[in-house]
């Protein structure tokens, strides 16, 4: 009963220490207080919408295992997967070993705008854990590409391939479709991975 509370104040702690949420291009804002406010990039800022993120995914795993740890952590689903997850390779400049700021900002800025659509399928089960992961999401986006030299660069996905994808998600079976989440919660959770590390080095 009191969910929509807790949420409404972890949001609003999130906003508080990490940066503003940013009005996205074309929606007008009610409240114009946020153009005063300092942009605030620090890795600690950072750390805390990718620590946000992953209450929210061990929330939603929390909700489809309950107390069945085997279920939290098991790597079976993984041996199935054929959906075009965002995920790092090496030449993607954010490992330790040939770190490359720039190159590793951009994948992570690009894959995390990938991750939209899967959390878009989210929402059919997890509405409220999705929207939140969304938005913090997207507000590490905005983050990010402040460091980044060329944002325009940054490739975002095409809608009518995102589209498609959910439409295909979506008319998968009950089971592939608790598949499909596991799937994604664990992809999510090693990309962020990836970033805290990356970002630590940054």
């Amino acid at each position: 009963a009191f969910r929509p509370v807790a949420f409404s104040l972890g949001l609003l702690l999130v906003m508080a220490t990490a940066l503003p949420i940013p009005v996205p291009s074309g929606e007008d804002s009610k409240d114009d207080t946020n153009s005063n406010r300092p942009q605030l990039t620090s890795p600690n800022q950072t750390e805390n919408l990718i620590k946000s993120i992953f209450l929210e995914i061990s929330e939603v795993r929390n909700k489809m295992c309950g107390n069945d740890d085997s279920c939290k952590n098991s790597k079976e689903v993984l041996t199935e997967n054929n959906l075009n997850l965002p995920k790092m390779a090496e030449k993607d400049g954010c490992f330790q070993s040939g770190f490359n700021q720039e190159t590793c900002l951009m994948k992570i800025t690009t894959g995390l705008l990938e991750f939209q659509i899967y959390l878009d399928y989210l929402q059919n089960k997890f509405e409220e854990n999705a929207k939140a992961m969304q938005m913090r999401t997207k507000a590490l986006v905005q983050v990010l590409k402040q460091k980044v030299k060329n944002p325009n660069e940054i490739t975002t996905p095409d809608p009518t391939t995102n589209s498609s994808l959910l439409a295909k998600l979506q008319s998968q079976s009950e089971w592939l479709q608790t598949t499909t989440i596991h799937l994604i919660l664990r992809s999510l959770e090693d990309f962020l991975q990836f970033t805290q590390r990356a970002v630590r080095i940054m």
